[in-house]
């Protein structure tokens, strides 16, 4: 066989090869798997072994016209990169939240007549979470205080400028709670699966509510109660524990995607889910605000004690 004669075939097989390599490499790399983003961490705490998300304070005004609320006029009083998160109200209507620096977490307090913040504890090889209001105190505020990321314990400052003390040395790790009364607390205990106790604070007596609890149960206003969320397969399912009743009723199931709540001072249910909040009214879920306009993701929310005001957790959309 004439070797001349065959250089066009090869040629044309060898350049057929290089076109089939190109074409499964080029479709292995599409198909390839690409890791997905983590999950966003923003309404939780932060490890101090990884970098926090970048959350932001927002404050909006609550309007309620007969049945329907709406939230306005939205604002950022935080505004600084970094995490920012946990709002809670005080009694008087200023405003606590959780500030990250240097990789610790401190309280602080937004002053909404001077409308800046000033720092409520300092301390450098701890950090703190989660701050609230006392039932029965015109300014103690109990929080979650932990030197890592696995050993929070309970803490109060009585009032304020007072030294601030532990309440269960022997009950934790905590990483949440929510108060029935002056008297008793729910502590979500950090643990798998997670557990929602009752614990009263003369004796310390503890007792299970609930197990596999989501994070961030919240007092329900005007009644020895306590809500919180547990994952279903219709959804995240809001549920109630009575401790005047002792019994735990479930109520709905929070908008898609959405994971927080927070009561009005009159027993209206708000829920955030992704830039939007939703009141639920008359058993559906009404919308009350939208912000995918500023571009953000929504997680925790409150409400100021005379229900005019609604403080936000916010991060940058995806």
């Amino acid at each position: 066989m004439n070797y001349l004669h065959l250089r066009p075939a090869l040629r044309g097989v060898l350049a057929l090869w290089v076109v089939v390599i190109l074409l499964v490499t080029t479709g292995c790399a599409k198909r390839a798997p690409v890791d997905p983003p983590a999950a966003s961490e923003s309404e939780s705490e932060p490890s101090t072994t990884t970098t926090a998300p970048e959350t932001d304070v927002w404050l909006l005004a609550l309007v309620r016209e007969g049945d329907t609320l709406r939230a306005e006029s939205p604002r950022n009083i935080t505004q600084r990169p970094g995490y920012d998160n946990q709002p809670s109200f005080t009694p008087d209507g200023d405003l606590m939240f959780v500030q990250m620096e240097g990789g610790r977490t401190d309280i602080w307090r937004w002053n909404s007549a001077a409308e800046r913040s000033t720092r409520v504890t300092a301390t450098p090889n701890q950090g703190e979470y989660s701050p609230t209001p006392i039932p029965g105190t015109e300014s103690g505020i109990s929080y979650i205080r932990s030197p890592d990321d696995s050993s929070g314990r309970l803490w109060r400052t009585p009032q304020e400028g007072a030294t601030a003390e532990i309440i269960f040395a022997d009950i934790g790790p905590v990483g949440y709670h929510a108060w029935f009364d002056a008297d008793y607390v729910a502590l979500w205990r950090l643990q798998d699966p997670s557990l929602l106790q009752l614990v009263e604070l003369q004796t310390q007596a503890t007792r299970t509510i609930a197990t596999a609890v989501g994070r961030s149960p919240q007092s329900v206003p005007n009644r020895r109660a306590v809500s919180f969320t547990r994952t279903t397969d219709s959804g995240t399912l809001i549920e109630i524990h009575d401790l005047d009743l002792n019994r735990t009723d479930a109520l709905t199931v929070l908008p898609e995607g959405g994971e927080f709540h927070a009561w009005t001072p009159d027993g209206v249910l708000l829920s955030s889910a992704g830039s939007g909040v939703f009141a639920w009214q008359h058993g559906s879920w009404q919308p009350v605000v939208d912000l995918a306009d500023l571009g953000l993701t929504l997680s925790r929310l409150a409400i100021s004690p005379d229900g005019t005001r609604m403080a936000l957790v916010a991060e940058p959309a995806e």
